[in-house]
């Protein structure tokens, strides 16, 4: 049995100096991992802690290509064999086996994490048993993670199908797997920026970065590569191309007239409170819808222009005074329910003369009966700040004032009400 068994590892070894590598420099791994072997648990169907014995293996790993592996472990180790279908009755001994194994790997070499697949079939021999030896068949996982260029922590775990009777177990490794050979310096060496990302998948090889960005670098830690980010300075939105959004609109900060506040797209980003297409910031109104040309107020009605309009003939005042008359009230107070009516709007009142009398006598009468509409209306609770008022003496005709009708013409007083 010895000399089989001898003669079967010198048969994979001749036959694996044939195979082809992985990459030429390095086609050869071994592995050293401890074993905990359980022929309890495929009876018991139970895992316990104390059904496990523990061994040793070194296996040798041949590269067949960049998913394909052959492994040949030696295995020697404890065992607690059990002697019925129960497993209530047990025979420690020492056993060992050697394997012939396919690992179907899912990453290449300069993968940090990879796990494999494998199967194969082996040979297990119980030592302390006349030398009994059965044939296994083992399938399992396992897993290597790259701590240097060629050396890896290994995990795996087996369930070995034996074809004997009570000899089935379940099998756990841990340990180390190096590659033996020269590491490819090529590879190694091109990375300019030094980030741990090769050159070939580089897509910033002079710029140092993440190797999840690709090597590219992420100057606000947003997640985005600067070169894919129009705000590579401030964190921001991958759906905004890496900008910041400050109140939420959808809008990035650097394109929103208003990012503290939410707003709309066709309104750069500002709010529209009355909806008028004016944005509130440049909206006289906000609450009010108007016209953009009137700065987002409404505009007075027709028949509220006229009222204006007639008031330059209605406001009347005493012969050479600043005293109005009484049926001027009447329209001065339409012109304070204007102004209450349009709470955003402003007055301006004009005072103007004939060309009677000297110039300077009518600029200063001009001057004091605007005062004195001005007086009126503010004395009917509307703000002064609302509010000018102004006299223009006769330097303003609206008619010849070398006849009676001309100037009853250009003795008025003008009302304009207006948004700013």
């Amino acid at each position: 049995m010895q000399k089989s068994a001898l003669t079967l590892l010198l048969a994979f070894f001749l036959s694996i100096s044939m195979l082809s590598a992985q990459y030429k420099e390095a086609p050869n791994g071994l592995a050293f991992r401890w074993t905990w072997n359980n022929f309890q648990y495929p009876l018991t169907q139970k895992l316990n802690r104390f059904d496990y014995t523990s061994g040793a293996e070194l296996t040798y790993v041949r590269h067949l290509g960049n998913y394909l592996n052959l492994a040949v472990p030696l295995k020697i180790g404890k065992a607690e064999l059990p002697l019925n279908d129960q497993g209530t009755a047990i025979d420690e001994s020492m056993i060992g086996s050697l394997d012939a194994l396919l690992h179907l790997k899912f990453f290449k070499k300069d993968n940090i994490v990879y796990p494999y697949l494998l199967a194969g079939a082996g040979l297990m021999t119980e030592m302390d048993n006349d030398w009994k030896m059965h044939p296994e068949f083992p399938a399992g996982l396992g897993v290597n993670f790259r701590v240097a260029p060629h050396l890896y922590l290994s995990a795996e775990t087996q369930y070995r199908f034996n074809l004997s009777e009570n000899r089935n177990q379940l099998q756990h490794a841990a340990g180390i797997w190096f590659i033996m050979g020269r590491y490819d310096k090529k590879e190694e060496i091109a990375d300019r920026d030094g980030d741990g990302v090769s050159d070939k998948n580089d897509e910033c090889p002079d710029q140092a970065g993440p190797v999840v960005l690709k090597g590219c670098p992420d100057s606000d830690g947003d997640g985005i590569a600067d070169k894919a980010d129009d705000c590579p300075m401030a964190a921001g939105l991958p759906t905004l191309k890496g900008c910041p959004d400050k109140d939420g609109d959808n809008i990035p900060d650097h394109m929103d007239r208003c990012p503290d506040e939410f707003g709309l797209a066709s309104a750069q980003g500002c709010p529209d409170s009355d909806g008028d297409g004016v944005i509130d910031p440049e909206d006289r109104c906000p609450n009010t819808p108007g016209p953009a040309a009137n700065f987002g107020c409404p505009e007075l009605k027709p028949e509220e222009k006229e009222v204006l309009e007639f008031a330059k003939k209605a406001v009347q005042f005493e012969t050479g005074s600043a005293k109005l008359l009484p049926e001027s009230f009447k329209v001065l107070d339409e012109i304070a329910g204007l102004l209450r009516k349009y709470p955003e709007h402003k007055l301006r009142i004009s005072g103007h003369t004939d060309s009677i009398g000297t110039f300077e006598e009518n600029q200063t009468l001009s001057e004091r009966r605007a005062k004195t509409c001005y007086d009126y209306i503010v004395s009917k609770g509307i703000q002064a700040k609302r509010i000018t008022h102004r006299g223009f003496g006769e330097s303003k005709p609206i008619a010849d004032n070398r006849f009676a009708p001309g100037r009853e013409q250009n003795r008025r007083v003008e009302f304009e009400i207006y948004v700013e």
